[in-house]
């Protein structure tokens, strides 16, 4: 049993019999919840602070801390104070604040990965309201948006040069796209599969980022395997080219993806 897999099984089952005061969830890569620790690629640790407070961790598989926050129950979705996420690189990722009655109420504050904010605005009673900024990876404003009771009043988006300009299409919001095809890229990695000269039977999980360029990077491999296979699988990933980035709001942002390797 891998060394991983091994952790999360005992997380799972180490409140039994030593708290009831925490709780280990599983969740895949869904984030639908599940029993299997195989399948599990985050998990989520819920301590009870005091009677009227509740703390929420989610790590990922890697025991890597992906966000935190408060409730006063063990509701997870009636949130108070903030919650307050991170990225690969451990950095924070975004801030967003509740109220009470577990409403988003505040500043919301997100972050890329290289230190620059994403985007950033505020809710009044879980409303969008006043104005949205969002900003290009390099940290020239993007677009500003207008917000009355959570409906847009007003938009623009600009250049990094600054000036307004017209979206066109569907470069407002788009998925990230393979030059060629979802099939073409398929077949790129069976050439990968069938190189590999070790015996290996299932299924590898490969995460990365693809990159406002359309680079794959932070790729990561959380299964157990032997350091050169690892090595030569990520080298395998970091080679590929033709990926066109995600857009929102008229801007290329870094999206997470991940890929599983089938061998038979």
């Amino acid at each position: 049993m891998i060394k991983q897999l091994l952790i999360l099984i005992i997380l799972f089952f180490s409140y039994i019999g030593y708290s009831q005061e925490e709780i280990i969830t599983l969740y895949n890569s869904k984030r639908k919840v599940t029993k299997n620790p195989s399948k599990a690629k985050f998990y989520q640790k819920l301590t009870k602070e005091n009677d009227s407070l509740w703390l929420f961790r989610m790590y990922r598989r890697n025991n890597q801390l992906a966000s935190y926050w408060y409730s006063k129950t063990k509701d997870s979705k009636k949130r108070i104070d903030k919650k307050v996420s991170f990225g690969l690189n451990d950095s924070i990722s975004s801030i967003l604040f509740y109220n009470d009655k577990g409403e988003k109420h505040g500043k919301l504050s997100a972050w890329f990965d290289n230190g620059n904010k994403s985007y950033e605005g505020r809710y009044v009673n879980s409303k969008k309201e006043g104005l949205w900024r969002n900003y290009f990876y390099s940290g020239e404003i993007a677009a500003r948006a207008f917000f009355k009771n959570d409906s847009l009043i007003t938009e623009k988006f600009y250049d990094k040069n600054g000036n307004e300009r017209v979206l066109k299409g569907n470069y407002c919001r788009k998925k990230p796209e393979f030059t060629g095809g979802i099939k073409t890229y398929k077949k790129i990695i069976r050439r990968l599969v069938s190189k590999l000269k070790w015996k290996i039977k299932g299924t590898i999980t490969v995460d990365y980022t693809i990159s406002v360029t359309g680079d794959l990077t932070n790729i990561r491999i959380y299964d157990t395997l032997p350091d050169n296979l690892r090595q030569e699988i990520i080298t395998f990933f970091k080679q590929i080219k033709g990926w066109k980035p995600a857009f929102n709001t008229g801007r290329p942002i870094p999206i997470q993806h991940s890929f599983k390797l089938i061998f038979e």
